[in-house]
């Protein structure tokens, strides 16, 4: 997924954060709102994010992609895993339903990758599996580099690569293969009276439409779900404070310490299969690669029972 015009907030402050519906969430202690089955903004590292649990088993933070997106686009292909594993989604700073305005100099990598070793405190959890898509995938190679000790394993599924170096040339070779019939219906979405007002369901509607050159059958992308707040402008755009991290970073050679099992899936459509997953599997000492036929950048919704299937095996063989 390329990095999209977005961002994640948080706000930091004494106010007490609530859920949704306006219920209080506890976030006063190590643990606080984090209860598996409760949905609701927690005190996460300085901002607010929107945390959901569920599942039984050991613990896995599952990171999204974006960003500006939220969780709520995986959660119903990887909820089969909470009879083996206790799930916890969030959404990332300035994402989805998390606080939506943060400090400019929080906008960098490093403080999303704290972000993730925050919430797993908060879940009172020793070690957690990661499972990362897109770019969740780059935050999870980061933090299993910062952090290895507390990583049972790692699941990246159709990530961004390990080096900014092969980002561009992903996203470039991602732009070649466009075709009018890819692009097609995206110009008159934009042009409607919602879009240019930015009503939340018609940017979900162009969010969608921009992911259906990604899949082997752009039909799918029609399952796709995101939750867009009001301000989702002024979230992408500060997500711009980003940029020089995106242009700059390579963990390969922090990777080659991380002796963390690691499963590794792409679609076979996804130029990422070719460019940043050899790279990722040379890279990591434990390495495992599945390119999967008739999908792209989505394959745990073109091929849901192959994905669920190889992250059971995974999970287990840790």
């Amino acid at each position: 997924m390329a990095v999209l015009a977005g961002a994640l907030a948080g706000c930091a402050g004494a106010s007490t954060p609530r859920t949704e519906s306006g219920n209080v969430a506890a976030a006063g202690s190590p643990g606080g709102g984090l209860m598996a089955g409760n949905d609701g903004l927690v005190a996460i590292n300085g901002t607010r994010l929107f945390v959901h649990r569920e599942g039984r088993g050991e613990p896995a933070i599952v990171v999204h992609g974006g960003p500006v997106l939220d969780h709520g686009y995986l959660r119903p292909h990887l909820a089969p895993l909470g009879d083996q594993l206790e799930l916890i989604f969030y959404d990332q700073r300035l994402s989805g339903r998390s606080a939506g305005a943060v400090d400019s100099a929080s906008v960098r990598l490093h403080t999303f990758v704290e972000d993730i070793e925050a919430l797993r405190a908060a879940a009172e959890a020793e070690r957690v599996h990661l499972i990362a898509h897109s770019w969740g995938g780059l935050l999870a190679l980061k933090y299993a580099a910062a952090h290895p000790e507390r990583l049972r394993s790692m699941v990246l599924i159709s990530p961004m690569p390990p080096s900014s170096t092969q980002w561009q040339e992903e996203q470039a070779a991602q732009a070649a293969l466009l075709t009018p019939t890819d692009t097609a219906g995206g110009g008159a979405l934009r042009t409607t009276s919602a879009f240019v007002a930015r009503e939340p369901a018609a940017v979900e509607a162009v969010l969608r439409h921009s992911f259906r050159s990604q899949f082997h059958d752009p039909a799918l992308a029609a399952v796709l779900r995101f939750h867009v707040e009001p301000d989702y402008d002024r979230r992408s755009r500060q997500f711009g404070y980003m940029l020089p991290d995106l242009l700059t970073y390579d963990v390969r050679a922090a990777l080659a310490r991380v002796a963390v099992p690691t499963l590794i899936i792409y679609g076979a459509d996804e130029v990422g299969a070719l460019i940043g997953g050899g790279a990722l599997a040379s890279a990591l000492p434990d390495a495992r690669l599945v390119v999967l036929d008739d999908a792209g950048h989505f394959p745990f919704i073109e091929r849901p029972d192959d994905v669920l299937r190889e992250i059971r095996l995974h999970v287990r063989r840790d």
